[in-house]
């Protein structure tokens, strides 16, 4: 059952009872007042009715007195007049009472006898009838007889079914007033808002967090929306502390197994290292001795020289091997990441332009200088111009950003710090989705053979995270990859734990 029509029900119910309890009280009030009206206008009747009568009668003018009689029956509410002798015997009546015997002979003789008026009621031909009997009397006080009004009450009765169909009525129409407006006032007032209400709170319990409810008023279901809303609002933040907080802990459970990739990885590229060290020297030495013997064998020099090459390219790879694995400890200074920048790019300038790479640099000067080891940063930013030209391979332009932003760090936490935030930004190709999380992996490269060895991004990872910064990766298939370095401007304190070089 809906609120409207409950409301309308238990406001009805005492409405209806009220109405016809007040309507029962004004009938009976008004039928008392009616009888008493009726009583006295039969008085004055009847008063009229003697004093004519006797008029007649002292005249002997019988016959007036007959004409009396059926003028007064003609009368609206009187049902007919009768004349008594002095015996008491009837000499004349209105023929609307012919059909009704008289049968008040002892209240006709007590007023014969004490000559004073009398009254009673009585069922007439199923009708209530109001009687009046009075005395006639001659000059000298003589008794001329009696004389009988019969007063019709069934008007009344015609009086109080109307007053009983009006109020019916009355009671009927407020009954479908105020269903009506209550229907109406609670389907805009409270059914509307109450219904807004529902819809919201299923949407909440899908998921949809957003949702709101309007604010239509200040009253009791306005203050429940606004209520509402804030529960929504306190909800939504939650939510999203709760994302973040399972976004902030992939990432450091990301970080974690990287740096336990690499970790692993450097123990094991260190003992490649060794292992493969000694053979490539044995096999340079060798190829050493026989080129200065055979130096008058050009096809046997030439293969010597294809030997001594490639043994070089394999030495090149050892070295990065252990450049890797045994990460130096960074000589840290107060370093400017302007003058970096502006280094690394100068340096690339020449193979930039060749590839059709426009660089821009927006860095302020009023960028406090970092903490770190300028070669290392070098390193780094170098890295990530390279990559940057190679993902460009129809040219573009490089975008190179650096703020001073203050934030904790997403990993570790902690008090917030100040970081130099420098941004490389490309317009190439981008990396696909199923690559992202393997970029910093070392080894790992989509580059053609002979162009990388996968070992640049993962010395980098490595550098940032020795001076206590990080990394972080926006890419877009075809619309080009930012990566930002986060570096702290007051240094990193050393009492994180083992650093990579101790771990290997």
């Amino acid at each position: 059952m809906k609120l409207g029509f409950k409301f309308a029900v238990l406001l009805v119910l005492p409405l209806v009872v009220l109405t016809l309890a007040f309507g029962y009280a004004y009938q009976q009030r008004s039928q008392a007042l009616l009888r008493d009206e009726l009583t006295k206008e039969g008085r004055a009747i009847a008063l009229v009715v003697q004093t004519a009568a006797e008029d007649y009668l002292r005249d002997r003018q019988p016959a007036d007195l007959r004409k009396l009689v059926d003028q007064i029956t003609g009368y609206e509410r009187v049902l007919g007049l009768r004349i008594f002798g002095p015996d008491g015997q009837l000499t004349y009546q209105s023929s609307t009472l012919t059909p009704y015997p008289f049968g008040a002979e002892e209240l006709l003789q007590q007023v014969l006898r004490e000559r004073k008026p009398a009254e009673m009621r009585r069922e007439v031909g199923g009708q209530s009838v109001l009687g009046f009997l009075f005395p006639l009397s001659g000059r000298g006080g003589r008794l001329l007889g009696a004389g009988q009004v019969l007063q019709l009450e069934s008007y009344m009765e015609a009086d109080a079914r109307a007053n009983r169909d009006f109020f019916l009525a009355l009671t009927l129409a407020m009954v479908l007033a105020t269903v009506t407006i209550i229907l109406l006032v609670t389907r805009f007032s409270m059914a509307r808002p109450i219904a807004e209400l529902e819809r919201s709170f299923r949407q909440v319990g899908g998921g949809d967090l957003p949702a709101r409810v309007p604010v239509r008023g200040d009253d009791e279901l306005g203050r429940l929306a606004l209520e509402f809303n804030r529960m929504c609002e306190r909800l939504e933040s939650a939510h999203r502390s709760l994302v973040s907080e399972q976004r902030r802990r992939q990432q450091v459970e990301d970080r974690l197994r990287n740096a336990q990739r690499l970790a692993g990885l450097g123990r094991l590229a260190a003992g490649l290292a060794h292992e493969i060290g000694t053979p490539l020297n044995v096999i340079s030495g060798r190829t050493d001795v026989l080129l200065r013997h055979l130096a008058s064998d050009e096809r046997s020099t030439r293969n010597l020289k294809a030997i001594s090459t490639q043994s070089e390219r394999i030495v090149r790879i050892v070295r990065d091997m252990l450049d890797f694995a045994r990460m130096k400890t960074p000589r840290r200074m107060p370093t400017s990441v302007a003058e970096l920048v502006h280094t690394v790019v100068d340096l690339s300038r020449g193979e930039l332009e060749r590839c059709g790479v426009a660089v821009q640099i927006e860095i302020p000067e009023e960028l406090p200088a970092v903490i770190a080891d300028a070669d290392q940063l070098q390193q780094v930013f170098m890295n990530l111009v390279v990559n940057a030209r190679d993902a460009m391979t129809s040219g573009g332009t490089l975008l190179i950003t650096a703020v001073d932003q203050s934030l904790p760090h997403p990993e570790r936490g902690g008090v917030t710090r100040r970081h130099a935030v420098v941004s490389f930004e490309d317009t190439g190709a981008g990396i696909p989705e199923e690559h992202r999380e393997r970029v910093f992996d070392p080894f790992f490269t989509t580059k053609e053979p002979g162009k990388g060895m996968g070992l640049g991004l993962a010395v980098s990872y490595g550098i940032v995270e020795e001076h206590g910064g990080w990394f972080d990766l926006e890419s877009h298939p075809g619309q080009g990859t930012r990566v930002t370095v986060y570096l702290p401007i007051e240094g990193e304190p050393m009492d994180e734990g083992p650093t990579q070089s101790e771990v290997v």
